[in-house]
């Protein structure tokens, strides 16, 4: 009777540790090179989450390889802390595939890419798609093998130095479950050129990454110190249309525009006249009223480098001289914009007199409305942020600001401020147009927009 009551009792004791569930230690998605060999280990534990010990194990995999036995079915037991493990030798071919580890009713699933080295390459994606001078961005890479990922493959990085060099971090990662990696690349504040190359088992490929085709479109500014103006740079090709956004003697905004300019033969820095027009108010625009005048003085931007410009000018006699940089407005994002939206944007020649420089950083957009009061005299509204309500429309809030006196004296910037002044929507369009709604000063109007040729 005693030998039937320890007998019970060990049957009991057995079922009450039976396992009931599973986990994985061996990441589920896994790449194993032909002719390679990978352990997977599986935790199975009963109801009351206690390891399931002794337990008998089956591990089967759909003919993509083979366990110690030689066979696609090998059976093995859970040790005292319930980890079942085994070997899988992959076959040298390029298939996917599941293993499986079962201890009834418990089972686990992975699944499983064999490979060959033949079929392997790498990728990397850039985000954004043409990296500024100095700009942080990101790149996303992965070890592939034809159309698949390969998981928990060990990666390297580094910069090969042109006539631009930058940083990466990390040096070293893996794919992991993910099957893939994000490195951070700072690059330096110099125009030019260099290389990234991966290397994935003795295997390397290089990604060039060259100075973008128009480097110095963009927002720049004097920085905190001076917040509250800015200069609007947009280049195509070696010709720059800048906007120079400040406040008169009273703080009210107004605007100086340099359409044009020449490179002086080294090609560092570019040399314009400056223009301060007049005409109809933006709540009734008539191009008849629009007048240029003659130049009020003019302006040399002397590039330093990628991320910063020497301005020097002089407006109506005044002689000035100003270091800026690029106003990062930005936050970095996983995706970039499908297109470029960055551009002098204007409502056409029949509107001549005003424009919108629309500059993109990531997803965001940041605008400049240059126009007129109702006064006729040039003024701007800032729209410095705002959000994707679908793919091709982009909404935010316009602002009106004031601040220090800009030319001639000491900018203070205590003394900027900035208020809403009504929401903006604007609708990109198929064709490369566009059309920004507005309700301003209790106005309401829709501006029809295509890029300027200049």
């Amino acid at each position: 009777m005693k030998s039937l009551a320890a007998s019970l009792l060990l049957l009991c004791c057995a079922a009450a540790h039976a396992a009931t569930s599973g986990q994985a230690l061996t990441p589920v998605n896994v790449s194993v090179l032909g002719n390679e060999t990978k352990t997977f280990s599986v935790r199975f534990t009963d109801a009351a989450g206690r390891p399931a010990v002794g337990e008998s194990v089956q591990f089967v995999n759909d003919a993509c390889g083979w366990f110690p036995n030689n066979s696609a079915v090998a059976s093995v037991r859970t040790d005292a802390n319930g980890v079942a493990s085994t070997t899988f030798t992959a076959y040298n071919q390029g298939i996917t595939c599941w293993l499986i580890a079962t201890a009834t009713p418990a089972q686990v699933q992975f699944n499983v890419l064999t490979y060959t080295k033949a079929q392997v390459y790498m990728t990397a994606s850039l985000n954004p798609l043409k990296p500024r001078p100095g700009q942080p961005f990101s790149i996303t890479s992965s070890v592939m093998a034809g159309g698949y990922r390969l998981y928990d493959q060990d990666m390297s990085v580094k910069v090969l130095a042109g006539t631009a060099a930058a940083t990466i971090s990390p040096g070293h990662a893996n794919t992991g479950d993910g099957g893939s990696v994000v490195f951070d690349v700072t690059p330096d504040p110099r125009i030019g050129d260099y290389e990234i190359e991966f290397t994935w088992r003795g295997m390397s490929q290089r990604l060039p990454v060259q100075a973008p085709a128009n480097p110095l479109k963009d927002m720049w500014w004097a920085g905190m110190g001076e917040n509250g103006w800015g200069m609007s740079v947009v280049q195509h090709g070696d010709t720059l249309f800048n906007v120079l956004y400040a406040y008169d003697a009273a703080g009210k905004p107004t605007w100086l525009v340099m359409p044009g300019g020449e490179w002086h033969a080294a090609k560092t820095a570019f040399h314009g006249a400056l223009y301060r027009p007049h005409g109809a108010p933006f709540s009734a625009y008539d191009p008849s009223k629009f007048v240029v005048g003659d130049s009020v003085g003019d302006a040399t931007l002397t590039v330093i480098d990628g991320s910063t410009i020497a301005l020097d000018y002089t407006i109506d006699g005044v002689t000035g001289h100003k270091r800026i940089v690029r106003q990062l407005f930005a936050p970095q994002e996983p995706t970039a914009l499908p297109a470029d939206f960055a551009d002098m944007w204007w409502g056409g020649s029949a509107q001549n007199g005003w424009g919108i420089a629309w500059l993109q950083q990531y997803r965001t957009l940041f605008g400049v409305w240059f126009t007129y009061d109702a006064s006729g005299a040039p003024t701007w509204f800032v729209m410095p942020s705002g959000f994707w309500s679908d793919a091709s429309t982009y909404e935010g809030r316009l602002y009106r600001t004031s601040g220090s006196a800009w030319l001639g004296a000491t900018y203070d910037p205590m003394l900027f401020k900035s208020s809403d002044a009504g929401p903006f929507r604007l609708r990109f369009t198929a064709d490369g147009h566009a059309t920004l709604d507005y309700t301003l000063d209790g106005h309401a109007g829709s501006l029809p927009l295509s890029r300027q040729p200049f």
